[in-house]
């Protein structure tokens, strides 16, 4: 119930950065358990990785064939989050480097823009993934699945915005942010020319091309991730609003107790607002468990409104 209670509080105040993490990961646990179900059911490690992809795999993670990629239009979103369950450093990698480069981003740039810039980016470097796959030496019938190519558009975005920001990084100590993000791209240029799931590093790229467009035309006052993030928020406020819309009907008050009324309702909504900027620092400070019951009970009270 703890657990639950804090996972649940998490999501409602961690902004777009916790909520991006927890489906990630989500995604790659219920992938997981999938997999160990059939392999107790098969006792076969091949027959369950076949029926893992007939059944799972090849219904999340993004074709390469166009024809196929028609069939299943949503994986050009599904497959940005989620990973591979037998390779348990990818997910991590990109949750680290997601935590570490969605950090900085959110603090300048804003918590709603970091999450168009995940998206559009994951949906360049699929762009950029198709096209290669159309190259003769990289054709084939295969999948992508990962988050790295939102992360690349996260880390180089902020990268490109702020190149001279310093970072400390364990074992190296302060180092300017554009050096962070240079070793990167030359690590995944590297493992395309080896040969080392090229496709998937030039996802990367593409990905890291979205961030560093975006920085560009920022600076400029131009903002597509700002734009994209607003209208996905625009899709779900549409959906909320119907849920929650209400007709009512009152009789009008006279002007002075409606000034009456007006004063009494702000001075309640401080009220209420002053006690539960109280309890989210009591949160940040000390964690979930460290609210008595009164706190949660109210805290749960406001969720809901």
């Amino acid at each position: 119930m703890a657990i639950r209670d804090e996972l649940s509080m998490q999501w409602k105040v961690g902004g777009t950065l916790v909520r991006l993490i927890m489906i990630n990961v989500v995604v790659f646990v219920a992938m997981l358990l999938v997999d160990l179900v059939l392999l107790l059911a098969t006792q076969n490690e091949q027959l369950a990785d076949e029926l893992g992809f007939v059944y799972m795999r090849q219904w999340i993670h993004c074709p390469q064939d166009l024809g196929t990629l028609l069939t299943r239009p949503w994986t050009v979103v599904t497959y940005m989050f989620a990973h591979d369950g037998l390779n348990i450093g990818h997910i991590f990698w990109n949750m680290f480097t997601l935590f570490f480069a969605g950090r900085l981003f959110q603090n300048i740039l804003g918590d709603l823009r970091l999450l168009g810039n995940y998206v559009l980016g994951g949906f360049s470097g699929l762009l950029l993934f198709l096209l290669a796959s159309q190259m003769p030496m990289y054709q084939g019938s295969s999948y992508i699945v990962g988050a790295s190519a939102a992360v690349m558009a996260v880390l180089i975005g902020i990268a490109a915005y702020r190149p001279q920001m310093e970072v400390n990084l364990i074992l190296i100590g302060p180092v300017k942010l554009m050096y962070v993000a240079g070793v990167l791209l030359i690590l995944d240029l590297v493992s395309i020319r080896a040969g080392d799931n090229s496709g998937g590093h030039i996802a990367h790229l593409g990905g890291a091309a979205y961030g560093m467009i975006s920085a560009s035309l920022l600076k400029k006052g131009k903002d597509p991730s700002m734009a994209f993030a607003r209208w996905l928020s625009g899709l779900g406020g549409l959906f909320r609003g119907r849920r929650r819309s209400h007709l009512r009907v009152e009789k009008r008050p006279t002007r002075a107790v409606k000034v009456s009324q007006d004063a009494d309702f702000n001075a309640t909504k401080r009220d209420q607002e002053s006690r539960l900027n109280a309890i989210l620092d009591k949160i940040s400070r000390s964690g979930y468990e460290s609210l008595s019951k009164s706190e949660r009970e109210y805290l749960q009270q406001q969720s809901k409104k």
